[in-house]
């Protein structure tokens, strides 16, 4: 591993050698290789010149998938200091804006010492200095203290060498939502993140790779986007998932690889679009977020082949399994989300006592790799209920066949106790998206005043298509049991998801009560 600069020194490199070369497109407008490392290089002397070095924290607010979330985290990396994304998208809820509160705390849980905002982000930057005033420095927009004009490409080799790359120092503070919605901090080291992005490298095979962005780069999609561009690839940036955008922006930008949530695969598959898009381009579209439906999965190979990559990995542990094209084609493994990556262990534990369940026994999924968090930010307890002896516990349920291949049954904080019935969500949700009219669902519990939880779905029709809720219902008591028919079934326009493209349980949970039919 490079300790000269690490992956953000090797990316550097790669850009200098063609600085007229696109590397980046967000909102029609092109950036070139010498913009982009002049930017970096810029973003890098004001960091320095305000202090930020080893053991520093810069939080960053920019607008979603801006090409500064690139220049602010590689400045910082090459100062040895570590970032934190102030979430333009809550991980809780639909809403587009963590609120000033959330966003305060995390300001100080972090014990940030600078906040880059953008102009788009600046009154929000403003409020937050004065609710906390001297605890940062504001930079990155008109006003707020250091700020620079363009810079020609050439001036980047006048630039100070970078710091040495530690990768076993603070790099990612990541925030994402815990059951209770609030955002939790996940401390990762520069050894989980680099460690991603150079085995995501040796994926990348295409000659000229073009990779579409629609997820937030702070999160999964950020080291494969750093990948591409060491591999001398070209990055195009969405400000989210709309799939009418993304078919566009597939075709139009000759697209190669992609990522998405299966939330919005279904999407995709579902657009009027699709038939007549051109994804001859496509070589490859990961896909990840929740365990798909084998009639979607059987769906989507129709739409696109040899292309198809299912994932499986947590904000925590990063990722886990992989099911690849190959084994798309096998009806048999849809059910499945594959195979452990060379660099991971996997086992099937009781959840209570921790022993290993044997091949075929449905448990919690622990895994360890070097890409597993160092802990949860400032909270050591909740740190020590899921690392152990280097396994983290996923929560997650599932069980390994005699091949390794393994399949996830749900959450275990998702189980919901119904009439003395242990029901597993996804099982019902999986088996209602055999159904021809659904096109998404959610399944989820809800408890009334007495503490007593009820069976809730929230669907979401074919275009054209008319959901028969209780012919639905029918279906599932008949396949399954009763029991596992839901209650009550909300037909939505659209699912509400969270920003990693999960459909967010905790705010349908909110609106069952007034959405009940």
């Amino acid at each position: 591993m490079d300790t000269t600069g690490g992956y953000v020194a090797q990316i550097m490199s790669v850009l200098e050698t063609n600085l007229k070369s696109t590397v980046l497109s967000r909102r029609g407008q092109d950036v070139s290789a010498g913009e982009f490392v002049g930017a970096v290089d810029r973003v890098t002397d004001d960091l320095r010149a305000l202090g930020v070095g080893r053991g520093s924290v810069v939080a960053i607010l920019v607008a979603p998938n801006s090409p500064e979330m690139f220049y602010v985290r590689y400045a910082a990396h090459r100062l040895g200091a570590a970032v934190c994304h102030l979430r333009t998208t809550n991980p809780g809820s639909s809403a587009r804006m963590l609120s000033a509160d959330a966003q305060l705390r995390m300001l100080i849980d972090t014990s940030a010492s600078v906040l880059h905002a953008d102009p788009e982000n600046a009154e929000r930057a403003r409020e937050l200095a004065r609710r906390a005033p001297d605890r940062f420095v504001l930079t990155g927009f008109p006003g707020a203290g250091i700020t620079r004009g363009a810079e020609p490409p050439q001036a980047a080799a006048e630039h100070g060498q970078p710091d040495v790359w530690d990768p076993q120092a603070l790099a990612i503070i990541a925030f994402t939502s815990g059951s209770t919605g609030q955002p939790k901090g996940i401390r990762q080291s520069g050894r989980a993140w680099e460690g991603t992005v150079r085995a995501t490298m040796t994926a990348v095979t295409e000659p000229e790779p073009r990779m579409l962005v629609t997820t937030p780069l702070s999160h999964t999609v950020g080291p494969m986007a750093d990948a591409v561009l060491a591999c001398g690839g070209m990055v195009v940036l969405l400000e989210e998932a709309e799939p009418d955008a993304t078919l566009r922006a597939l075709e139009r930008h000759r697209i190669t690889r992609t990522f998405v949530a299966t939330q919005h695969l279904y999407q995709l598959l579902d657009h009027e679009r699709i038939d007549r898009t051109d994804l001859s381009a496509l070589r490859l579209l990961i896909y990840s977020g929740s365990a798909a439906a084998p009639a979607r999965i059987a769906e989507a190979v129709r739409v696109f082949g040899f292309a198809l990559v299912q994932g499986y990995g947590t904000s925590e542990g990063g990722r886990i399994t992989l099911l690849d094209p190959g084994e798309h084609q096998d009806e048999t493994l849809r059910s499945t989300v594959g195979r452990p990556f060379p660099e991971v262990e996997i086992k099937v534990c009781d959840p209570d006592t921790g022993q290993e369940k044997p091949v075929g026994e449905t448990g919690e999924v622990w895994m360890r790799s070097p890409h597993v968090m160092d802990g949860y930010w400032n909270d050591p307890g909740l740190t020590a209920q899921v690392l152990r002896d280097g396994w983290y516990r996923t929560g997650d349920l599932g069980s390994l066949d005699d091949r390794g291949y393994l399949s996830l049954l749900d959450r275990l904080s998702d189980v919901v106790k119904t009439q003395g019935v242990k029901v597993y969500p996804a099982v019902v949700e999986r088996e209602i998206l055999a159904l021809a009219p659904v096109a998404q669902a959610a399944v989820f519990g809800v408890r009334d005043a007495d503490g007593a939880e009820h069976l809730h779905a929230a669907l979401v029709a074919r275009p054209g298509a008319r959901l028969d809720t209780e012919a639905l219902r029918a279906a599932v008591a008949g396949t399954l049991s009763p029991q596992h028919a839901p209650e009550v079934v909300h037909v939505l326009d659209e699912l509400p998801l969270n920003a990693t493209g999960k459909p967010d349980k905790q705010r349908l949970r909110a609106l069952a009560p007034a959405r009940t039919r």
